[in-house]
């Protein structure tokens, strides 16, 4: 054999590992970077609809609708982190603002509100926490049970009626400023940046990566992994519960079918920016916020160009579907 045909066919053996590279590589830059592709797209498309959509005022807006998903998805990112899920997430913002309410009408102050909407939150999620990392219960049937009791307690305390919040602590979250800036976007940053630093700086926060990645192995590592899924539940109802607060807040009056499906979206947005249903992958920021920043944009932007109500359901599932999809092919074959 020459030398010529020799080397054709290695390089005819190499075009093959250099293409499958290349593919790797783009899969590597679209994980990392299509949700900010995505977003810039829809921000784009959205804005070719209905010119007021790129404007000062409807980003604001845009955030304002953000923060209370965003809050309650900085608090399952630490549930998530573990390999846990919450679905009754949904049944805890209807409880919390239905309690909260009933709490600042008796002279209950802003502080007052935020602190009493936390420790409602906290109480159910160490009652999740208790069963799941103490009992060693299945995470999924333990927050789907409490979910159906948190709503049925709820409505038979106050009955089938509309509950309104329309006193000064709602008035201040709904429409007061801090600088400029809505008072409850400010919030959210206050829990996003708490959340991060939680999670990327304290050995808490490794450890639930830990958990999360082999709980086995950080067990045999002597992290405490029952007492870190326990606080992580903690965690998460207590912002869940402030969640509820700011909901709230925003909308005023609270009917029976508050947030139901709302747990959905929560779940759907964390996975959606990068936070993984397998455990020990994810971040609070810029991870959960911009999962739900981009479902926000679909449902504000689906709203500025008056699509059908009924198609933001279809909307909403192909998005759940979405997230799923790609957080099971990024995962598909490691080891847990």
């Amino acid at each position: 054999m020459d030398a010529g045909n020799t080397g054709k066919q290695i390089v005819k053996q190499h075009r093959p590992i250099k293409k499958r590279l290349v593919q790797e590589w783009l899969v590597e830059y679209f994980y990392k970077f299509g949700l900010y592709i995505v977003f810039i797209v829809l921000v784009l498309v959205f804005s070719r609809f209905n010119k007021n959509f790129l404007t000062g005022a409807n980003f604001i807006n845009l955030l304002k609708q953000t923060t209370t998903s965003c809050i309650a998805a900085c608090g399952l990112s630490f549930v998530l982190l573990t390999g846990g899920i919450d679905i009754s997430m949904g049944a805890v913002i209807f409880m919390t603002s239905i309690v909260t309410t009933q709490f600042t009408e008796i002279g209950a102050g802003i502080v007052g509100a935020i602190f009493f909407s936390m420790l409602c939150g906290a109480v159910i999620g160490s009652i999740n926490g208790f069963l799941i990392a103490k009992l060693n219960m299945t995470p999924l049937i333990v927050t789907l049970a409490v979910m159906f009791i948190l709503r049925g307690l709820t409505i038979a305390l106050v009955g089938i009626k509309v509950v309104f919040f329309k006193n000064d602590v709602a008035l201040f979250f709904a429409r007061e400023k801090i600088l400029g800036i809505p008072s409850i976007v400010v919030i959210m940053a206050i829990i996003l940046i708490a959340c991060q630093l939680v999670l990327s700086y304290t050995t808490f926060g490794r450890h639930l990566f830990a958990i999360g990645n082999n709980k086995h192995g950080a067990r045999m590592m002597g992290i405490k992994v029952q007492r870190n899924v326990f606080l992580s539940y903690v965690i998460c109802g207590a912002l869940v519960g402030l969640s509820g607060l700011l909901s709230g807040a925003q909308i005023g009056a609270i009917p029976p079918t508050f947030a139901i499906g709302q747990e959905f979206i929560i779940i759907s947005a964390a996975v959606l920016g990068g936070i993984s249903l397998f455990g020990g992958k994810g971040s609070a920021f810029p991870g959960a916020f911009l999962g739900v920043l981009v479902i926000m944009t679909i449902e504000n932007g689906l709203v500025m160009a008056q699509a059908n109500m009924y198609f933001y359901t279809v909307v909403r599932g192909i998005i759940i579907f979405v997230a799923v999809a790609l957080d099971s092919a990024q995962n598909k074959g490691e080891i847990r």
